[in-house]
């Protein structure tokens, strides 16, 4: 429900480099702090069972789509440039984004009524994720292939020397300044988002309705300090029905004194705020954001 502390689809997809380049700063910014507690609206609805809520931040990522569209585009330019070199390279298929997860394990615990009922605070069952790596990176690969690949490395495995060409993964930056793309540093939406998400949980409105939930498990029997405490307890297998009672209990105690609205709520006046102290950073990040897509389509031929 995006509830957690990730930097969105652009982090799980590991294409944060791609997206907002290396090197020289053209206005990524840094998150400003926050001051105090923003004024918010009426509570909204507690969510559907499952749904993904839009954030304010969102609008200034890029979608899984666009994500997938660099991936390749890297992996395109990656192979040219090695078939230059005199190596068979294959890229692989873009990383499938994670599932949405029923369980927000650092403050809200179990988000779906409908995981409380069919699996208690059993994680569900999760298909497996393609890794996103190149098809050609398994077994031995020789030195010449590596330097061809990764240019000149450091001490250090895996880290490229200052100063040094980055190979053949560099060659996607060279296509983007070829086709005056611009670059920031950092991940500005993924520090934001961050930030918003623990100021959420330190909010005083937060914590009064994790204060109210607290009593109504209470009143049913269930003592908890919060609802991370009932999700991560060592609950043992299989599934029992004491487990699916407490977790229906925990789903109808959120509920019924609008937990999951408020931190909605709340964590969507944070990141307005940020967004209103970084607005001119975000512009800028979603401009060159913007500028990528368009020159990775244009390299896939798409443009």
């Amino acid at each position: 429900m995006g509830l957690r502390r990730v930097h969105g689809a652009v982090a799980a997809m590991a294409l944060t480099g791609l997206l907002a380049g290396c090197g020289a700063d053209a206005g990524g910014g840094r998150a400003e702090d926050t001051g105090p507690e923003p004024a918010i609206g009426p509570v909204m609805a507690e969510p559907l069972d499952g749904a993904k809520v839009a954030l304010p931040l969102d609008g200034y990522s890029v979608s899984a789509e666009e994500s997938a569209a660099i991936f390749r585009a890297r992996g395109q330019a990656t192979r040219t440039c090695m078939k230059a070199k005199g190596f068979d390279y294959q890229p692989g298929e873009p990383p499938v984004p994670p599932p949405l997860t029923p369980i927000d394990h650092d403050h809200l615990g179990l988000l779906s009524g409908a995981a409380a009922r069919q699996t208690g605070y059993h994680r569900l069952p999760r298909p497996d994720a393609r890794s996103g790596t190149s098809a050609d990176g398994a077994g031995e690969r020789s030195d010449a292939y590596e330097l061809a690949l990764n240019g000149p490395r450091s001490g250090r495995a895996g880290l490229a020397t200052p100063g040094t060409d980055r190979g053949c993964t560099g060659e996607i930056e060279q296509w983007f300044q070829a086709e005056g793309v611009g670059r920031t540093s950092g991940d500005l939406i993924g520090e934001l988002r961050a930030k918003a998400y623990d100021r959420t949980a330190a909010d005083s409105r937060v914590k009064a309705a994790l204060a109210a939930w607290r009593s109504c498990m209470e009143g049913l029997g269930h003592h908890y300090s919060g609802p991370a405490q009932a999700s991560s307890q060592a609950w043992p297998d299989p599934v029992s029905d004491r487990e699916r009672a407490t977790a229906v209990a925990d789903m109808d105690c959120k509920a019924r004194v609008g937990l999951i609205g408020t931190w909605y709520t709340v964590q969507t006046a944070y990141q307005q705020q940020l967004i209103g102290r970084n607005e001119a950073a975000l512009n800028t990040v979603k401009e060159v954001s913007a500028q990528r897509v368009a020159a990775a389509r244009k390299l896939l031929g798409g443009g």
